[in-house]
């Protein structure tokens, strides 16, 4: 049953690699990628974390590093697009908590626009490669090398072997944290269209701490981490500043809609 699992999911990870390809060379490379990343705690350590480069159908230019997080990141994101809106996109600016290496940044400016675009990312080696990825592709968005929480200061990051499940915690490099009201202020944004949240656990103390900003909020598209939070009471308490509920599924994270902001997708 394992070995069955597996060849499921290679074949899928290789029909998206076709899709996504724009040409021979990176539907091959990204192929070999995820064929070699099933085994990549047995690989040499010098053969991880090196760093790739894609061109998609659309033509836009993805680097990756060889590293199971930033893989899984493309296959969450632009073969299940995870984060298509299941309502139009709302006017204003797009905030990305947990931007990671720009994967969503870059999926949201190609399907989506927003009058303003803000990527926020506390690993300074993923805010490499994001910002790399915004510059190669001519998006425009302000690029924020912090944590987003309850409060300004100082807070300890832990990195992982993924690089997508980094998080803040009691031990690990010091980086600064901002809240969502102080980057709200210091750009003087107050029309906020979209904001995606995806911060590995930090969501609990976000959503349960200072909440005014969220009035001057459309929209939310947030990854969960029920391992880690409260899931039923964060959905609550989100819902509960003037939300609509869209609870996630098989073609979008959990979402959260202003009645008066957009209507939801015909079905």
């Amino acid at each position: 049953m394992n070995i069955l699992s597996t060849l499921r999911a290679v074949t899928a990870e290789w029909n998206g690699s076709i899709r996504l390809g724009g040409d021979s060379r990176s539907r091959l490379r990204l192929m070999i990628d995820y064929l070699l990343s099933r085994g990549i705690f047995v690989l040499p350590r010098t053969m991880t974390n090196k760093v790739r480069q894609i061109k998609t159908r659309s033509g836009i230019v993805i680097s990756y590093r060889f590293n199971r997080g930033d893989l899984q990141g493309i296959r969450e994101v632009w073969f299940d697009e995870v984060y298509r809106l299941p309502f139009s996109a709302p006017s204003g600016a797009f905030l990305d908590f947990g931007a990671n290496i720009g994967l969503t940044t870059l999926w949201i400016a190609t399907h989506y626009q927003f009058s303003k675009m803000i990527a926020v990312e506390p690993d300074p080696e993923n805010a490499a490669i994001l910002a790399t990825n915004i510059r190669q592709n001519g998006i425009c968005a302000e690029i924020i090398e912090a944590a987003v929480g309850p409060s300004d200061g100082t807070v300890f990051f832990e990195k992982s072997s993924w690089s997508n499940m980094g998080h803040v915690g009691n031990d690990g490099a010091p980086v600064h944290m901002l809240c969502v009201g102080s980057i709200l202020k210091e750009r003087s944004l107050d029309d906020v269209g979209l904001v995606k949240v995806d911060i590995e656990g930090g969501e609990q103390a976000l959503f349960l701490g200072p909440c005014e900003w969220m009035s001057q909020v459309k929209a939310m598209v947030v990854e969960f981490h029920p391992a880690t939070v409260d899931y039923p009471l964060l959905t609550k308490t989100v819902a509960s500043k003037g939300f609509d509920y869209i609870q996630a599924s098989s073609t979008n994270m959990d979402c959260f809609l202003r009645a008066s902001a957009a209507p939801p997708l015909p079905q």
